[in-house]
C-alpha cells in the first residue's frame, strides 16, 4: 500500500455506522400481543366489556413475555371503559323511557 498513489489504493473496509450497534443487523422485534389487538377491536367496535377483559389479560401477558402492545392494551382498556359507561347510561335512559311509556299508557284505565 505504500508504493501506490492515494487514488489507486483500495477503499477502506466498512465499519459499524456510528450510533447503531454493529450486531445483529437484522434483529426482528418481538411480536405484538394478540390480546392487545383484540382489546382495542372489541373495546372500540364490538363489545366493550370484552375490550376491558382482553386489555387486562394482554397487560399481564406482556409483562411476562416481553411482547409489544402495551399501548394497544391500554387504549383498549380506556375505550372499553368509556363505551361501557356510555352503553350503560343508554340502557338506563332507555329503561326509564320504556317504564314511563308503560306507566303513561296504563294511567288512563
Amino acid at each position: 500500500m505504500t508504493d501506490q498513489p492515494p487514488s489507486q489504493q483500495p477503499p477502506p473496509a466498512p465499519g459499524p455506522t456510528p450510533g447503531y450497534p454493529p450486531y445483529p443487523p437484522y434483529a426482528y422485534p418481538p411480536p405484538v400481543n394478540m390480546y392487545a389487538i383484540l382489546a382495542l377491536v372489541f373495546g372500540a367496535m364490538v363489545f366493550p366489556p370484552l375490550g376491558i377483559y382482553f386489555g387486562n389479560k394482554a397487560k399481564k401477558q406482556i409483562a411476562q413475555t416481553g411482547e409489544r402492545g402495551v399501548e394497544l392494551a391500554t387504549a383498549g382498556l380506556v375505550v372499553g371503559w368509556i363505551f361501557t359507561a356510555i352503553y350503560g347510561l343508554f340502557v338506563l335512559v332507555w329503561c326509564g323511557f320504556v317504564g314511563t311509556m308503560i306507566v303513561g299508557s296504563t294511567a288512563g284505565r
